[in-house]
């Protein structure tokens, strides 16, 4: 039981029910403690250990471990990978397959897509996560011109490089789309001499981001098709 409490504070305090049957937490404990109050249950077959606060990150684990087998994006994934430019956006936005029925835990917006492959997704502490390129390609619809061009310009100076980002945001390609076509225009006119006017300081700035980043510096881990089922393109 103790180690299921050590793993339950690890984790945002979040905890599938089969995760807390490895752990010899049978149904019947389970039940106890949710009588005694020491766990709820948010959502089906998810415990929370009632002692542990209520953060943005539980926010995010529980959306991705409800229906609909989504996982997070746009300025949430933003905010897990460490990048600036979407730090105040406290809504936690979730990527689903097409057809799928997501549940709605707290605040949640719910995106949907045909186009995900297991290579979009990353593990971020356990959480289900865009990759950085992915998140970048489709974050303008739903985040400001400045949060955007401050996301890409941090991820440059992470490591990554302007053909990871220029390829993704190339895939994710559409009539309709804002935000591929938004990195794929940024990041041509950063390296165009001179910049214009109204793209000065913004263009400089991921120029100079774009020469900084030359190798990928991510430490998070791919999640196997064995882990997750996304959409297939």
């Amino acid at each position: 039981m103790h180690e299921f409490f050590r793993y339950l504070r690890d984790h945002d305090g979040v905890a599938a029910s089969a995760t807390a049957r490895t752990f010899g937490v049978t149904w019947h404990k389970e039940r106890r403690l949710i009588d005694l109050g020491v766990l709820d249950k948010p959502s089906h077959r998810v415990l929370r250990a009632t002692a542990c606060p209520e953060t943005w990150r539980q926010r995010c684990r529980l959306a991705t471990m409800g229906p609909g087998n989504g996982v997070i994006s746009h300025a949430s994934a933003v905010r897990l990978h460490g990048l600036e430019g979407c730090d105040n956006d406290d809504r936690i936005h979730l990527l689903c397959r097409k057809g799928s029925w997501p549940g709605s835990t707290g605040e949640i917006v719910t995106h949907f897509t045909r186009g995900l492959c297991d290579d979009d997704i990353v593990d971020v502490d356990g959480i289900p996560v865009l990759n950085v390129p992915s998140t970048l390609a489709l974050l303008r619809a739903h985040a400001s011109e400045t949060a955007t061009a401050t996301a890409l310009i941090s991820a440059l100076r992470n490591g990554w490089s302007v053909t990871e980002i220029q390829q993704a945001a190339t895939r994710w390609q559409t009539r309709g789309r804002p935000g591929p076509s938004f990195v794929i225009d940024a990041l041509q006119r950063a390296t165009r001499q001179p910049p214009s006017r109204d793209y000065a300081s913004t263009g400089a700035s991921i120029s100079s981001a774009a020469d900084q980043g030359s190798r990928r510096c991510s430490t998070t881990s791919l999640v196997t098709s064995s882990q997750r089922s996304p959409v297939q393109i």
